[in-house]
């Protein structure tokens, strides 16, 4: 089902610079790093020194949980040759869902996504973030083992204490979109997601199929392949799998699906974070919500 009108098919639009550093550094993501991942919990106070640059961090605020989160949980990975930092954010609900949010491209800590934490946890979502290898409070060199990484904090965060494991939702953003479909086995080996939803999806109707789950797929107006990463990936995928899939299309938006109605964004803007679309927010939330009860009342 698409969720807002296309444009004609064969329009171009211009691709933004962080289209063009995701699809730039997709090889060095997803490749390295062949060993096998074995990650473990570790104290949260076994610190790794913090990797970011000084100043980097302030284009990222930290985001507000004061009444909307239960509990804001520091965690601790050992992997290979890192220790990665992450969080669970935990709502005021009993066994809540669980949102496992799998980074775009660059080197970003969690707070990159904090916009995106509030609003969930806020829905009665919790949600897991961790800073990438190399940032934040995580040790380690950027650039390397991004599936690996991601992998292992998925192991972590669907064992923690507090959630229900049976109602785990993934939420991969661009670069996301790759490592979690070139590795979606090893995903489904560890914990079957109840869902998936693609946001800023790279995936053609080709390697959508890898994704065996329930789909919701989140693209921008100005990809030049729209409708492939859109309607064409939802068909392919609705064809494969007769589990759900829909597309949400974001009008007025860059790549990473922020409103650049009023111009482009300013990163080093810390007000960057308010111009999230809108629209692309409101159907992540009500398709998690839609399909969270659809879960819970156990309909097929």
């Amino acid at each position: 089902m698409i969720r807002r009108g296309l444009p004609p098919i064969g329009s171009v639009y211009p691709v933004g610079l962080r289209r063009v550093v995701a699809m730039f550094l997709l090889g060095a993501l997803l490749g390295g790093c062949a060993q096998p991942v074995a990650p473990r919990s570790i104290d949260s106070d076994e610190s790794a020194a913090p990797i970011t640059p000084t100043g980097a961090a302030d284009a990222y605020p930290t985001p507000a949980f004061d009444g909307l989160a239960a509990e804001q949980r520091e965690i601790r990975i050992a992997v290979q040759d890192a220790i990665l930092a992450g969080e669970l954010d935990v709502p005021r609900r009993e066994s809540p869902p669980l949102v496992f949010i799998i980074h775009h491209s660059g080197p970003v800590p969690r707070d990159a996504y904090g916009y995106m934490a509030e609003r969930l946890v806020e829905a009665g979502f919790a949600v897991f973030r961790f800073d990438k290898r190399g940032t934040g409070s995580s040790s380690g060199v950027y650039g390397c083992c991004e599936a690996e990484d991601a992998i292992a904090a998925y192991q972590v965060a669907v064992a923690q204490p507090g959630i229900d494991r049976r109602r785990v939702l993934i939420v991969a953003q661009s670069i996301g979109t790759e490592i979690l479909a070139g590795h979606f086995g090893e995903f489904l080996a560890i914990q079957r997601p109840a869902g998936v939803a693609l946001l800023s999806n790279l995936l053609g109707p080709d390697r959508v199929v890898a994704i065996e789950a329930p789909l919701h797929i989140i693209v921008s107006d100005s990809e030049p392949a729209l409708d492939a990463i859109g309607r064409q990936a939802a068909a392919a995928h609705a064809e494969q799998w007769p589990v759900g899939a829909t597309v949400y299309v974001a009008e007025q938006s860059e790549h990473t699906l922020f409103d650049i109605t009023n111009g482009p964004i300013d990163w080093s803007d810390p007000g960057w974070v308010k111009r999230y679309h809108r629209g692309a927010m409101q159907s992540l939330v009500d398709w998690l919500q839609s399909f969270d009860e659809v879960q819970k009342e156990g309909r097929p």
